[in-house]
């Protein structure tokens, strides 16, 4: 039986780490699968699960030591690990843990696979230097998996030759639920994040909310920005219209009960929340953000609302279309459920398949 070992930083909740977590899961069904995370956390509750069969390695006790030579060691022990378990492929996620795997394999003869899962001028930095440093590490991969043609274009063209464009994979949860009315209120998820910008959406529901007084915008998640959210809740006045009730289990449910879903992110890869939402038939606006995912999912007025970045008064406006047109939204929900069909996890998995197991003896 063929051998993979997947490596993250941690599972701990976040688009990458939900996908590694249903990688692992379907690979473990065929091939023996090992798991690498670089600390033992006391976050499981907030983890993505895996299965029971699945080897768990981490490389160190605790976060605790000087950065620098943390990392120098999770180097030799990734090194060390990689020749005891002998994988036939080993894959990487994110940035660091790209890096490291790149460094830990030289000269090992396992294949190996990096993904980059973000925006690269933020996964991997600004500049000449990070840039080269970025681009000769990538060298050493057998293969490059990216979720747009954006992303790709950051590396150099002997990096996209090996490379490929895969799209994050949506349960079948989310594809078998239905619409369930009366829908209602404006609905986005996601970390609590600059990142995400929520703010942008707490500013553009503040100019219409009283328009659309049946309506609340509610933010599911959680993260370092809760109390800036709040703050900004009670001095607008906002607290009987916008909800922030933590982080939930039940996403397909929530999305087929909303009547719009916006993603306002300053930059994404290919945001997990966005597809969703299409899977289920909701109608999305999101911000036309780098590194291209949205504008990969959604064509303009069909099958979404795309917007510029951080432009309040573009994403007011198309809210405000959205709410007042049922027809508009019935005909946009049924285009992205429609377009959805491309990235289900069985779909996805194939192409993951494929790529990781060619030319492995």
């Amino acid at each position: 039986m063929k051998k993979v070992a997947f490596y993250i930083d941690t599972l701990y909740r976040g688009g990458a780490q939900r996908v590694m977590s249903n990688l692992v899961t379907y690979f473990n069904e065929s091939y023996d699968v090992v798991l690498v995370n670089d600390f033992i956390t006391d976050e499981q509750k907030y983890s993505y699960p895996i299965p029971e069969t699945v080897k768990r390695i981490y490389l160190r006790k605790s976060l605790e030591g000087n950065p620098i030579i943390k990392n120098i060691s999770r180097i030799f022990d990734l090194r060390k690990t990689i020749k005891t378990e002998q994988p036939d492929v080993v894959l990487s996620f994110l940035g660091n843990p790209n890096k490291r795997i790149l460094l830990a394999t030289l000269g090992l003869k396992c294949k190996k696979i990096v993904s980059v899962r973000n925006e690269p001028v933020h996964e991997y930095g600004k500049g000449k230097v990070n840039n080269w440093i970025a681009r000769t590490l990538f060298s050493f991969a057998d293969g490059v998996v990216f979720q747009t043609k954006d992303a790709a274009a950051y590396f150099q063209k002997s990096v996209r030759d090996k490379s490929t464009v895969i799209m994050n994979p949506v349960g079948r949860k989310f594809y078998e639920i239905n619409r369930i009315e009366p829908v209602q209120d404006v609905v986005t998820v996601g970390r609590f994040e600059q990142q995400k910008n929520h703010l942008l959406l707490l500013r553009a529901w503040k100019e219409i909310e009283k328009d659309f007084p049946n309506d609340m915008l509610i933010i599911y998640g959680d993260g370092p920005l809760r109390e800036i959210y709040e703050q900004y809740i009670e001095e607008n006045n906002l607290s009987k219209r916008v909800w922030l009730p933590g982080l939930i289990t039940d996403v397909p449910e929530k999305l087929a009960t909303a009547k719009v879903f916006v993603l306002s992110s300053d930059f994404e890869g290919m945001p997990n929340a966005l597809m969703e939402a299409m899977a289920v038939g909701t109608p999305v606006i999101s911000t036309d953000c780098p590194c291209g995912g949205p504008k990969m999912l959604i064509q303009n007025s069909i099958n979404g609302l795309l917007v510029p970045c951080n432009n309040a008064e573009a994403l007011q406006s198309s809210m405000r279309e959205l709410l007042k047109s049922r027809e508009k939204r019935d005909r946009i929900g049924v285009s992205a459920r429609n377009r959805a069909r491309v990235f289900a996890e069985g779909v996805i998995y194939d192409q993951w398949e494929n790529f990781l197991m060619k030319d492995v003896k």
